[in-house]
């Protein structure tokens, strides 16, 4: 999708997720269909290594550019620093709308206050969203803190909001980070919870 000159931008970032669990990487089990057209339609990121081990640093090497050990984000429940410039604002600044749904992680336990989120103006996401939905039960927060839950299979609902931005935003250019903590497990359950009807399928069954 294309605004006027500049393009649309859509990040899909996933949580734990080998690169050898997609189609497009080659795995024959016809699990991602979606995630392989996407990459195949757009700018696919083939070789692509994380800098960091852990969750939140990683996100911070993300929304930063720089090292962990750079804005001090070297374990989990760190926020990003206040003085550091991010992706959002670089986008925000290039006349962009910018949006954040999904998974955050950049923050201490708890709501991520208007001015800890990295710049973004359009915010529906949770800081440990393993930590505030199931599969079947997600809650986000929006941008006054407040909220929200949202219907279906967590990945189908992260989804739908992503959409509805989408939808909402047709006629300025766009930033979008689009978070999702799948195929991370669900902590407390030590389980990868797949939508209803496909457990059997993903363990190969």
């Amino acid at each position: 999708m294309v605004s006027g000159e500049r393009p649309n931008v859509i990040v899909f970032f996933t949580d734990q997720q080998r690169w050898d669990t997609t189609g497009v990487h080659g795995n024959p089990m016809g699990l991602t269909p979606n995630f392989d057209a996407m990459a195949r339609r757009g700018t696919h990121v083939a070789n692509s290594f994380t800098c960091e081990p852990v969750c939140g640093p990683a996100r911070s090497y993300w929304q930063t550019g720089l090292y962990a050990t750079e804005p001090g984000c070297f374990r989990n429940a760190i926020p990003l620093p206040k003085d550091r410039r991010t992706l959002a604002q670089c986008f925000g600044e290039s006349g962009y709308q910018i949006g954040y749904i999904g998974k955050w992680h950049l923050h201490d336990w708890g709501t991520v206050p208007q001015g800890d989120r990295g710049g973004y103006d359009y915010w529906l996401a949770s800081n440990v969203l393993e930590a505030t939905s199931d599969a079947y039960r997600t809650r986000l927060y929006d941008g006054e803190c407040n909220a929200v839950d949202l219907p279906g299979y967590r990945v189908d609902a992260v989804t739908d909001a992503a959409i509805r931005y989408i939808d909402g935003h047709k006629s300025d250019p766009f930033f979008l980070f689009v978070s999702y903590l799948e195929p991370h497990h669900q902590n407390h359950l030590d389980d990868y919870p797949p939508p209803d009807g496909y457990r059997e399928r993903y363990t190969g069954g």
